[in-house]
């Protein structure tokens, strides 16, 4: 018999969650780091809203209307350099530690731009402008960089959801604290206000990345590839895809509709108010607004459309509501309308349009989806600021009173254009998500997918089997039309409902056909009917051996399932259920390895013509006893399931005594080697006569193959004096062991009674 050492026995047994922290974090931590996350979006919101009222109070009382196009065109050539500087930042020193020190820095910066403006106003009002249009923007991306790397998934989904209500209400807040700074004090009071905003949220980040957190493996991120060969990699899978380029197309032309508003909006503005606390209190009351309507749309709608319209058209309501708006600001011009047609834009661009576009990049493959997505939201972006600022720049020089008009009219004309071009993502969208899926070059959380169009394409892409195992862990109890129609839609139906008494009667009955047994697998999960499941499945016949499989073997599914999928295929009498419950014993989690162990042994004793491959046994063996103690003394089983005496050890009074992981051991090593002493050896270990225990570590100690003896020693805890004699032969050992098997029966009765 050969051996295999492994060393990394576990396969995630310290870590059954899959994160990189070796003990779960506690409640306490995981309250602060979300406080902390709050508090710094909050500040950070409150930060964007409150700095761009002062940058447009600031600079259109310094400057007027006139000059802001040039302003917006070096704004974006800068944003630019710094976000190509940023992720160089980000690559080497990661978002824990750049964000921080970006926030604090922007602090002290807003806090010399205040010096400044006591001496030298114009300039502090440039200075101003292009540091909230180059930093705002990519510090708050930066804030969700360090939230999704610090957080796993379900406390984002559970804990953070209401991350974006305060960030709107933080938004509101400085909004509010600006309009009331206007009504008395100049625009450049609000800069240390804002400093105030930013040294919150880095204290408050700051905080966060000190936090205890766990971080899944999963989510760790792994080296960045540097920008350049990052922009080359987009611009080739841009000039390979034309749906890549209707994508940065799209975002292209709904930024210049965006730019032409916004200029038409502060040119009337600039004319319509003179003083600076005028101009700062119109613009946060503004923008505050803006933001709490954001969330309303995005509350309420976003969903419902998604789910309706899909990606492409929720995505078309952007260019769309601004063609309408645009109608309405030139059949009835001034600063109201100007004002509507902004707040609509804006109000969409942030809530709809943002929701279907990054769906729209659902079917592109990660490695492209890296590289053209900076392209797309940065570079598209600020392409489309400088296009916009060039036409405003020689439509203001043409003519500054009817440039308003001009620029509406401009933003109305780019946004049909932008309409044609979202719908027409929509054929290129289906076309590549199909390709995807069908390839499975991409993988879904279908539970996770939102709206009804990419739900429909997943599910034509797929097996009856994947559909029906896939909407019934999404929740979805509405069946397709193919499954309505076929003979087994209304057991479907039974199996699905919530009502334990109809599922029991649908399971009572016929064992289920192999077409839908993903159905009954499922419910294993369910403790009100997992028994009636269990045995449904086991009337089923070896017609279910390879569903039940697929279920065993995949870590995505339910530990629930998987751990009690061996209570069935412990019933089959064939090759292929020994195969699967050995592959079974390779699980991460210790109870489907226990439970695999278990249903082989009972196998065994059912067909002694059934084998397993001792080197796989061994191999097992040793990833359990390489686990080390901690791990190993802290096994416990959670499910209630196993009352079936599928065990070498089957005497209760012995049972509530050992030590799982040694059982577990044993009924490994059980499979391979003598059964019937094996068993004996494990009885006198939990005796309390030292005679009985002494005889059966001198019967292991003779028996077991030396590259399991060693590391399973420890275990066994033998504190007896050694001796330098000659170990005892293997066979008078096992004379001994067995003669001192009477006396172990006659000291399981006295523990039993005992029990009693």
């Amino acid at each position: 018999m050969t051996f295999k050492r492994y060393s990394n026995p576990t396969r995630g047994e310290a870590s059954t969650k899959g994160y990189s922290a070796s003990v779960a974090p506690a409640p306490t931590d995981t309250r602060s780091a979300v406080l902390a996350a709050t508090v710094a979006a909050a500040a950070g919101i409150a930060f964007q809203v409150g700095s761009k009222a002062t940058r447009d109070a600031l600079f259109l009382f310094s400057f007027g209307a006139r000059a802001l196009p040039v302003m917006v065109m070096a704004t974006a050539l800068l944003a630019i350099a710094f976000a190509f500087l940023s992720a160089r930042a980000l690559t080497a020193w990661g978002p824990g530690r750049v964000i921080p020190a970006a926030f604090a820095g922007s602090g002290v910066l807003i806090l010399i731009e205040w010096g400044i403006s006591f001496w030298f106003p114009r300039a502090a009002a440039v200075l101003v402008y292009l540091h909230c249009g180059c930093l705002g923007g990519l510090l708050i991306s930066g804030l969700w960089s360090m939230v999704n790397e610090r957080f796993d998934p379900r406390t984002v989904k559970l804990d953070l959801g209401s991350l974006t209500v305060w960030g709107t209400l933080g938004g509101a807040f400085g909004g509010l604290i600006a309009a009331r700074v206007g009504q008395t004090l100049p625009a450049t009071a609000m800069l240390p206000i804002l400093a105030a905003f930013h040294f919150v949220s880095a204290a408050a980040l700051s905080r966060l990345g000190q936090s205890p957190v766990a971080t899944p493996r999963s989510a760790v991120p792994r080296p960045a590839e540097p920008p350049e060969r990052s922009m080359r990699t987009g611009l080739r899978a841009l000039a390979g895809s034309s749906y890549l380029r209707g994508l940065v197309g799209l975002m292209v032309l709904v930024t210049i509709s965006e730019g032409f508003l916004d200029l038409a909006l502060k040119s009337r503005t600039a004319s319509t108010f003179a003083e600076q606390g005028e101009l700062l209190r119109f613009f946060a009351v503004f923008y505050a607004v803006v933001s709490l309507f954001t969330l309303l749309v995005q509350t309420l709608a976003s969903r419902f459309l998604m789910q309706k319209a899909g990606p492409a058209k929720t995505a078309a309501m952007l260019p769309a509501g601004v063609t309408l708006a645009s109608a309405g600001a030139l059949a009835v011009p001034g600063l109201a309308s100007a004002a509507i047609a902004r707040g609509v834009e804006s109000m969409l661009s942030n809530s709809l349009f943002r929701g279907g576009y990054e769906v729209l990049f659902t079917p592109v493959s990660a490695r492209e989806k890296r590289a053209v997505k900076p392209l797309a939201d940065v570079g598209a972006a600020r392409v489309g600021d400088l296009i916009a600022a060039g036409i405003a720049q020689a439509v203001l020089a043409g003519s500054m009173l009817h440039a308003p008009v001009i620029l509406t009219a401009l933003a109305a004309g780019v946004s049909i254009a932008a309409v044609w071009a979202a719908l027409r993502l929509q054929a290129g969208y289906v076309s590549v998500l199909e390709r995807g899926l069908r390839s499975r070059a991409i993988e879904f959380d279908f539970s996770s997918v939102q709206d009804g169009l990419t739900q429909s394409i997943m599910l034509k892409t797929l097996s009856p089997d994947e559909q029906s195992r896939i909407l019934s862990r999404s929740g979805l109890v509405t069946l397709p039309a193919a499954w309505s129609e076929s003979p087994h839609g209304e057991r479907i139906a039974d199996l699905r409902s919530r009502d334990p008494s109809r599922v029991r009667r649908s399971l009572r009955g016929e064992p289920v056909p192999v077409e839908i047994a993903f159905e009954v697998i499922s419910l294993l999960a369910r403790d009100d009917v997992a028994r009636d499941a269990i045995e449904n499945l086991r009337r089923a016949g070896p017609t279910v051996i390879e569903p039940l499989i697929t279920g065993l073997l995949n870590p995505g599914e339910e530990f629930a399932v998987r751990r009690r999928i061996p209570l069935v295929l412990a019933t089959y009498k064939l090759p292929r259920a020994v195969e699967g419950l050995g592959q079974g014993l390779e699980d991460r989690r210790f109870e489907v390895r226990y439970r695999c162990g278990r249903g082989l042994s009972h196998l065994m004793d059912l067909d002694s013509a059934l084998r397993i491959a001792p080197a796989l046994a061994c191999e097992a063996v040793l990833r359990e006893v390489e686990a080390g103690a901690g791990v190993w003394e802290g096994r416990r089983l959670l499910d209630r399931f196993d009352d079936e005496p599928w065990s070498p050890v089957l005497d209760d009074a012995i049972r509530s005594r050992a030590d799982r992981s040694l059982e577990h051991v044993f009924t490994l090593l059980a499979l391979v080697l003598p059964k019937e002493p094996l068993r004996i050896a494990f009885r006198g270990l939990h005796a309390e006569d030292p005679f009985l225990r002494g005889t059966s570590l001198e019967y292991l100690e003779s028996s077991l193959p030396p590259e399991i003896r060693k590391p399973l020693w420890p275990y066994l805890e033998d504190r007896r004096p050694r001796r330098a004699a000659a170990v005892r032969p293997t066979e008078e050992a096992l004379a001994k062991l067995i003669e001192s098997n009477e006396s172990m029966v006659i000291h399981l009765d006295e523990l039993r009674r005992k029990g009693e």
